[in-house]
């Protein structure tokens, strides 16, 4: 072949690869920002990444010339030696504006991610897409994304970055995936930007206030991860993605096991001192789960959202889990609609890539009231239901002391099949909690007795008393009463045993 040719095919080449120029990319920079280019030199395995499409370009005669690969990066590379397909939109191109090459070029990639079972990732900085390339009757075939989103989804992981201004369509999409990390302070995520908000009903608003990071994390749990820049967001991928199978066909990866803090003399008591037997004094929960975790680490997957409910990702002995635990330390671990769908999301998610579950029950019930009401707070937990008692994944339930009403199903109790059922000395059983219990059937013959607050504290000790989990253990209605300093050994005996049988397969779609 002639060298001409050759070259004029590197020079096509290098000109795909040089983004929007120094100035743009210096303006990025300036932001705190990554190029779309070192966001996957950070994220993948070095010299792993191999490009596809780098000589696309917009077809719009006005735009041809200005948008190098299109501004969007895709291609494939390894994390941890495995194979993933991503692409990293490029904000130093007409602004990160989704032109309908990239489009193609990211469907070939949701293609390839299907076909070759592979985790698909997006490092999204989008804005709209381009006016002038899609206005018009030919918005009547949009929207493949979402479909080929659905394809994947249970799949293969997917992950979805919010890096930048990702109002409309890439919020959508990121909604669709498994695990949404979002950059403080420049990420944002919403239905629509300030600019269309302002035309459409005349309110003037900040990004911050549609979708920036506290909205996303706190209020709407839409992101999942807040990373304090590029790097700590690309890195939480990485971590992510260790606890999971690369598709639905396998079992997650085992790592070589790690001694936990609890295994010393000094966890082993600090375990056993951690939790009062006073159900009304408070607990740090993740100290728990710092003792008893392997090398102390675990990955915590919304914690700034439903507070009084705790998921991290976690290992036992090498294996991953989904740890699922009350926190104390906010409304007595109790349940709202938030907590209520970060673990419908995290159940659904685990059992879809065979993630067994394990969880750490000290919960009142779920919070009550008019207000909780109007969040259809019965549909939710109804769901939650749903979800728990549908998963096929092995599950693991230590009740460490309130174990009340629905919210105690919900947390792998005995009718939800749970491969092993325990509980601390500590645990209470019951169909709501005592005192309320008291009330609603001791009302009146309280009000009636010669010292109401005697009848009362009387009336509660028994109740107290009659919910014991000793009770529940001489009935045969749990498997066993441990020690706290047993918990470790009990669930990775439990887990060992469920893991001799296990199978794979698709198991679900996943609802957000």
């Amino acid at each position: 072949m002639d060298k001409k040719t050759l070259d004029e095919l590197e020079a096509r080449r290098a000109a795909g690869r040089r983004m929007g120029g120094p100035d743009r990319l210096e303006r990025l920079a300036k932001q705190n920002k990554l190029d779309a280019r070192t966001r996957l030199d950070i994220l993948l395995d070095p010299g792993s990444f191999s490009e596809l499409g780098v000589l696309g370009r917009s077809p719009h005669p006005d735009l041809h010339d200005r948008t190098p690969a299109d501004g969007l990066i895709a291609g494939k590379g390894t994390i941890d030696g495995r194979l993933v397909y991503v692409c990293s939109e490029d904000a130093s191109v007409v602004g990160g504006t989704r032109g309908r090459t990239a489009e193609a070029k990211i469907s070939r990639l949701r293609e390839l991610a299907l076909k070759h079972a592979a985790p698909y990732i997006a490092l999204m900085e989008a804005g709209a897409g381009r006016f002038q390339e899609n206005n018009g009757a030919a918005a009547a075939a949009i929207g493949n994304r979402f479909r080929e989103h659905m394809q994947l989804s249970g799949r293969v992981p997917q992950v979805a970055a919010i890096m930048g201004a990702c109002f409309g369509g890439p919020s959508f999409t990121a909604a669709q995936s498994d695990f949404v990390p979002m950059t403080r302070n420049s990420g944002f995520m919403g239905m629509s930007g300030p600019a269309v908000v302002r035309v459409g009903i005349r309110k003037t608003v900040t990004p911050d206030e549609l979708g920036g990071w506290q909205m996303s994390s706190e209020v709407t749990g839409q992101a999942d991860y807040v990373g304090e820049d590029d790097r700590d967001v690309l890195l939480s991928i990485r971590k992510f993605l260790s606890y999971f199978p690369s598709n639905c066909d396998h079992l997650p990866p085992r790592l070589a096991p790690e001694p936990a803090l609890c295994d010393t003399e000094d966890g082993a008591e600090a375990l056993n001192a951690l939790v009062p037997d006073n159900h009304r004094r408070a607990y740090d929960m993740h100290s728990l789960i710092e003792l008893i975790v392997d090398g102390g680490q675990s990955f915590p997957f919304r914690p700034a959202y439903g507070k009084g409910l705790l998921t991290h990702f976690a290992r036992f002995d090498g294996h991953t889990v989904g740890l699922v635990a009350n926190n104390p330390m906010h409304w007595a671990g109790a349940m709202d609609d938030k907590a209520a769908n970060k673990l419908r999301k995290f159940v659904d998610t685990c059992n879809a890539f065979h993630i067994p579950l394990v969880f750490l029950t000290d919960c009142p019930g779920f919070i009550v009231g008019p207000e909780i009401e109007e969040k259809r707070m019965v549909s939710l937990a109804a769901r939650i239901l749903n979800s728990v008692a549908s998963s096929e994944v092995p599950k693991v339930t230590v009740v460490i002391r309130k174990a009340i009403g629905l919210a105690y199903l919900a947390l792998g109790g005995k009718t939800m099949g749970p491969d092993r059922l325990v509980a601390w000395p500590t645990a209470q059983f019951d169909v709501m909690g005592p005192a309320a219990g008291v009330e609603l059937t001791y009302g009146q013959q309280i009000r009636q007795a010669d010292s109401p607050d005697d009848k009362r504290r009387e009336l509660l000790a028994q109740a107290e008393e009659d919910a014991s989990a000793y009770i529940a253990a001489e009935q045969g209605l749990i498997d066993d009463i441990i020690r706290p300093d047993e918990t470790r050994a009990t669930i990775i005996e439990a887990l060992e045993s469920a893991h001799a049988t296990r199978r794979t397969g698709f198991v679900s779609r996943i609802d957000p």
